[in-house]
């Protein structure tokens, strides 16, 4: 098992809560970590590339009924109120830099 700590990471966007990290494996892969509070997802390459050409339509979604906002990614949903949306819009826009 892995351990991030034995991992050349970089990170490459933060806000206050949220980081996306890159990390170079030690089997020379590099893999993506998007830290969105308490969760983590993680993204190989190809998705990370699908993840950034997305974030022009992503920043634009709207909120539901109840005023939350949803991100799918593969098949982990997460749901975000106003401030966490405005600060993960903000990590987005980070990584669009």
């Amino acid at each position: 098992m892995n351990n991030t700590q034995d991992l050349n990471t970089e990170t490459i966007a933060e806000t206050e809560n949220f980081s996306a990290l890159r990390a170079d494996e030690p089997d020379g892969e590099t893999v993506y970590y998007l830290q969105l509070g308490r969760a983590t997802l993680n993204f190989f390459t190809e998705e990370w590339e699908e993840l950034m050409a997305a974030i022009p339509e992503l920043i634009q979604t709207r909120p539901d009924d109840d005023g939350m906002y949803a991100v799918s990614f593969d098949n982990v949903d997460i749901w975000l109120d106003k401030e966490d949306w405005s600060e993960f819009v903000n990590l987005m826009r980070g990584l669009e830099k």
